[in-house]
């Protein structure tokens, strides 16, 4: 799993590329964890290189998303590939998230709202 962080206009980026399964939720939990605890918001999670997403993938999510919301931070997810989509879709994550098919349309709607 590759984790990278970027600030876009001053909305903390964060891709992943590879597979959000068992091997790498611990990983991508102490990087969420790191976020969070720094009070970064808004979040953009960037999901564009993820080509799977395990129950356990799912579950970091949730935590991500609950610990933003407990510091007054919001998370944006972009860029579904078509396979976490479904998964998303399957599992009702739509109605958790805020889904934007990219990157830049999840960045204007943070912008538009003033960044909070």
């Amino acid at each position: 799993m590759e984790i990278s962080k970027s600030n876009e206009d001053g909305v903390l980026v964060v891709s992943l590329a590879g597979r959000l399964d068992e091997m790498a939720t611990r990983e991508v939990e102490a990087a969420f964890t790191e976020i969070v605890e720094r009070g970064a918001a808004p979040v953009i999670l960037d999901l564009g290189g993820v080509e799977y997403i395990s129950s356990n993938g799912l579950r970091v999510l949730l935590l991500f998303n609950r610990g933003l919301s407990r510091v007054a931070g919001q998370l944006k997810l972009a860029g579904l590939t078509p396979f976490v989509a479904e998964v998303f879709q399957i599992s009702n994550f739509t109605a958790v998230f805020e889904i934007y098919p990219t990157r830049q349309l999840a960045l204007a709607a943070v912008q538009e709202r003033g960044g909070s």
